[in-house]
């Protein structure tokens, strides 16, 4: 106690410190500590070697790794649908759209331009198409071979379907 006195000086201050803290230089019951371990008595205990104890910690590590591999997967999932909602779906696949347009429609359009040089080169050289080649097929006409039918396609029935 003259330790802790010495620490805190005299005079007043060491009688507001004990009515402001109580007891100076006394311990609590619950501030005791005990060092020792006491064993419950109904776990029996067991050895082990340090193989045993090697094989313990490498199986758990494995168990925790295939954990991590199985479940993620699982996570990934769940935190694309937390991340998406409709508005980003339609607007992802708008995207989509608009490139896929860009794609076929710029296809389209080389291909036009081949074509179109193609033509104007071979009206260069010389050759011209032959016109004589170029039939149209009149919508009477398919109408007339719906109903008469190809000759030798359905020879029992009448007409092509």
């Amino acid at each position: 106690m003259e330790l802790q006195v010495s620490v805190l000086g005299r005079g007043a201050d060491i009688h507001r410190a004990i009515k402001m803290y109580g007891k100076i230089g006394g311990t609590l019951e619950h501030q005791k500590t005990s060092t020792g371990y006491i064993q419950d008595q109904k776990v029996p205990t067991t050895e082990r070697t340090m193989l045993s104890l090697f094989m313990g910690d490498m199986l758990g590590t494995t168990e925790g790794l295939l954990e991590d591999v199985f479940f993620l997967p699982s996570a990934g999932v769940r935190r694309v649908f937390e991340f998406l909602s409709a508005h980003k779906v339609l607007v992802a696949i708008l995207t989509l759209s608009i490139l896929f347009n860009v794609f076929l429609s710029g296809r389209s359009t080389a291909a036009y331009w081949h074509i179109r040089n193609a033509d104007r080169f071979m009206q260069k050289v010389g050759v011209k198409p032959n016109n004589a080649m170029v039939r149209m097929i009149s919508l009477k006409e398919i109408d007339d071979l719906v109903a008469m039918g190809l000759p030798g396609i359905n020879a029992t029935q009448p007409g092509l379907w």
